[in-house]
């Protein structure tokens, strides 16, 4: 299997547990009034449109095989897509029994961005996050601006790495409990990004993965 194919599988399936999610959300709410239907129904349109979105994007990257996948950024309120894939990602939450919360030091901050690229990396950062950590936990995602820098934060208090594997988590094949290959491939969406992405952890008082990204005016890409 070749490396775009591996991306996209793995990268499927975030939206594809969402959809998941949202559905059984759905089917709950036709007995429960206090879940907002369609609110689980417009997370569930919103997967789909994602996926739909990351399958063009694989078509078009394979019609150009063999060279690097850059962003395409636009001008863009990276507050507003923090917060509306925390959305997304609630159902799962609430599924797992998790709690998801999410907050930041600025209400809006528009500058250049790859959306896709963006949910790429966080979902696989929360997704990872919602698995370890245990019913009853949180994860949180928090967003700071610092100049001409972003951080995007995910943490939460489930298991935490090992001491001997922190220095080999972005390393492919060094998943555990998994298959190895998320972190990778959101590090390396980091840096094509002109970020990183780094982490702090400890074992059985969670871990924190912290997003770096510049902030630039679209003109100026």
């Amino acid at each position: 299997m070749d490396m775009n194919s591996v991306d996209l599988a793995h990268d499927l399936r975030m939206p594809l547990q969402l959809i998941y999610s949202s559905a059984q959300m759905l089917k709950l709410s036709r007995e429960d009034p206090t879940l907002d239907a369609d609110a689980y129904a417009d997370i569930l349109m919103q997967s789909v449109e994602h996926m739909r979105r990351m399958l063009d994007g694989a078509l078009e990257r394979c019609g150009r095989a063999g060279r690097q996948e850059r962003p395409r950024p636009v001008n863009a309120d990276l507050a507003t897509c923090v917060r509306q894939l925390c959305l997304r990602c609630r159902p799962f939450a609430e599924q797992a029994g998790v709690r998801l919360s999410w907050a930041g030091n600025v209400a809006s901050l528009h500058m250049a961005l790859d959306e896709d690229m963006l949910s790429r990396v966080l979902l696989n950062l929360i997704s990872n996050a919602l698995r370890f950590t245990p019913r009853g936990g949180q994860v949180r995602v928090s967003w700071r601006a610092m100049g001409d820098f972003v951080e995007i934060c995910v943490a939460d208090d489930g298991a935490g790495i090992a001491p001997e594997r922190l220095p080999y988590v972005f390393l492919q094949g060094e998943s555990e409990g998994g298959h190895g290959y998320g972190l990778p491939i959101a590090l390396r969406l980091a840096r094509a990004m002109g970020g990183d992405l780094t982490v702090r952890s400890q074992r059985g008082q969670g871990s924190a993965f912290t997003l770096r990204l510049p902030v630039r005016a679209a003109c100026a890409m």
